[in-house]
């Protein structure tokens, strides 16, 4: 007699929960004596929110281009050739391909890539290498000058196929392979066919399903390296979609059926299955990566150049993408303000509103307990403009303007009522604050002559001069970290309107670190931690409106994460961290000051609800 152990190689465990702790697999059968059960935990498909690209685009090149923790965007339209890459969280900046285009191929990997063909005031042949920081023009592929062709295989074995031109529109069965050097015909496709159809696998195992041929397609084709083959349809036609997977483990989801569908659809080799997981919203001309049935990245996107990004995952666990929430919204319509702690108990203060003529700085504070503001006690005078740390029971407000001059002055928050705290050496607005009441820190901001460079530590009486930054910077209150180590980042100076650089603090001097995806001034920004810190916002234009962008630091470099519902700049420093923030108040896509207030929470995963298993 078989015991369950050697069959599955797995022993049944007794737990008083539903989760083994040490693995958790489907198939693992356990002994719940708390409710008395023999229960199993199950395999689930789910999509989930990933961090947004930096760039919305939509018609990126089509085909493999590396995993789900390892991806590449290439191209697109609405862009100047901008490559990112994706490392499992966020996307980061790559280097700027030589021909800007959309609608092309790519195979590879993210390190390893190739970009083939594709449109821009005409169809275009040329083809780039990517080795992970920059494209270099190669050979030529040797068929027809063409669109919305799709790719597969890696560098030094890949394959394009399909595509079309237009005036007048033509689609083509052609299909080229290149060797990492030279391209030479490959088999002709059995149905010609363009405009987005998708494809998957290796150069001797590779898939195209969907797209138009001129009109709508279920056909799938296999090729073995020499010919192609029919297997069997899709249950859905449509074009623009994206894929991944492999020739015998692959997935199709998005596109035009029309309208744009959230369809996804599992390949098993031979058959199609539609799948229980829908993309969150219908996209069309989306790419992908992933090399295996059980993951997928969906990026990018109509309606119209998006920057949203999905995770296609089969698991044990279900996995929450980072996402925004509404909290309650502030009494005072104020932007600038100085603010400290956390997401469920923050303190926010001081600011500037507009009464029209002029600016007019607050003394009046707020207190946030995670679903609504109330009145705390007024600072001793108006303060704006200025820099906040610590916790709500122990705070500091320091600097900023009262009026229209400049202020050293320094206010500490008990939770109740403000007193006054030693001055700072120099008189600044517009600076940055990390760390906590009795170990706290400012640096940067804009006094006496101009923008500054010191950096100023606070133990809660007293403030000290420490090293000074490597860029001057103001209109950055984004800061996160300790004492002992904090990091700034963005902002602006006088040679320079927006700041990309980031710089880390180790207590004593200041250090060049990574720099932001986006080059932004009066963004927000905070942290408990250095690799727990977000930028928030800010400006992307000299005197534009706020945006919505969102970056997290993990200790090496800037990802972008899930983007704020509203846009905003001015907003005072981030409450919280990468886990768990607050944002409030700020200047809206319009200019205006806005009262709105969201939370942030970070990506988690958690062990899918097990099954009890019924002998009956």
């Amino acid at each position: 007699m078989s015991t369950y152990e050697s069959l599955k190689g797995l022993k049944v465990k007794y737990l008083s929960a539903d989760t083994s702790g040490d693995r958790l697999q489907e198939g693992e059968i356990f002994y719940n004596s708390s409710d008395f059960s023999l229960k199993s935990h199950i395999a689930v498909a789910a999509w989930s929110s990933g961090g947004s690209l930096g760039t919305g685009r939509y018609a990126l090149a089509q085909g493999t281009g590396g995993t789900v923790t390892a991806a590449l965007a290439v191209f697109g339209r609405a862009t100047t050739g901008a490559t990112e890459e994706y490392n499992g969280t966020g996307w980061a900046v790559g280097g700027t391909g030589n021909t800007a285009r959309y609608g092309g191929a790519k195979f590879g990997t993210q390190t390893a890539a190739v970009a083939a063909g594709g449109k821009n005031g005409g169809t275009k042949d040329n083809v780039e290498e990517y080795n992970g920081s920059s494209w270099t023009e190669v050979n030529d592929y040797s068929g027809t000058d063409r669109g919305y062709l799709a790719g597969f295989g890696t560098l030094t074995a890949g394959v394009i196929c399909g595509g079309s031109t237009a005036s007048p529109d033509t689609w083509y069965n052609e299909t080229e392979e290149y060797d990492g050097t030279n391209w030479t015909n490959g088999g002709n496709l059995n149905t010609a066919r363009s405009n987005g159809h998708a494809t998957t696998g290796l150069l001797t195992a590779g898939l195209t399903f969907g797209g138009t041929t001129p009109s709508l397609t279920t056909k799938t084709e296999e090729y073995n390296g020499t010919a192609w083959t029919e297997s069997g349809d899709m249950n859905t036609a449509r074009s623009n979609l994206a894929g991944s997977g492999t020739q015998t483990a692959a997935l199709a989801y998005g596109g035009l059926t029309p309208p744009a569908t959230t369809a996804t659809e599992e390949y098993n080799g031979s058959t199609w299955t539609t799948s229980t997981a829908t993309l969150s919203t219908g996209i069309a001309r989306n790419s992908s990566a992933g090399s295996a049935a059980s993951t997928g990245l969906s990026f990018g996107g109509n309606p119209p150049g998006i920057s949203t990004t999905e995770e296609y995952n089969v698991s044990t666990s279900t996995i929450t993408g980072a996402a925004w929430a509404s909290g309650g919204n502030t009494n005072d319509r104020t932007g600038g303000r100085i603010n400290f702690g956390t997401q469920t108990a923050a303190m926010s203060g001081g600011g500037l509103y507009v009464p029209n003529p002029g600016y007019t700085n607050e003394s009046t504070t707020e207190e946030y307990n995670g679903s609504s503001w109330s009145e705390g006690g007024n600072m001793p005078a108006d303060k704006g403009r200025g820099a906040g740390f610590g916790v709500l029971t122990a705070g500091v407000a320091c600097g900023g303007t009262q009026g229209n001059t400049t202020v050293n002055s320094t206010y500490e928050y008990d939770g109740s009522s403000w007193t006054a705290g030693g001055n700072m050496n120099v008189g600044r607005k517009y600076q940055a604050g990390f760390g906590i009441l009795t170990a706290g820190a400012v640096c940067g901001g804009n006094g006496s002559p101009g923008n500054r460079t010191e950096t100023e530590e606070y133990d809660g009486s007293s403030w000290t001069t420490s090293g000074a930054l490597n860029t001057a910077r103001e209109t950055s209150d984004a800061a996160g970290g300790t004492q002992t180590a904090g990091i700034v980042f963005g902002g602006e100076n006088p040679g320079t309107d927006k700041l990309t650089n980031s710089e880390e603090y180790n207590g004593t001097a200041w250090t060049e670190g990574n720099d932001l995806n986006t080059a932004t001034k009066r963004n927000s920004g905070g942290g408990t931690s250095v690799p727990t810190t977000l930028s928030l916002g800010g400006q992307s234009a000299t005197y534009g409106p706020g945006t919505a962008q969102v970056e997290q630091y993990n200790g090496t470099s800037w990802v972008t994460s899930a983007a704020m519902a509203t846009a905003r700049s001015q907003i005072g420093k981030t409450q919280g961290n990468s886990a768990s923030a607050l944002v409030n108040n700020g200047n809206n896509a319009s200019d205006a000051y806005i009262v709105t207030t969201e939370e942030f929470t970070g990506e988690t995963t958690a062990a899918n609800a097990a099954k009890t298993i019924d002998f009956d």
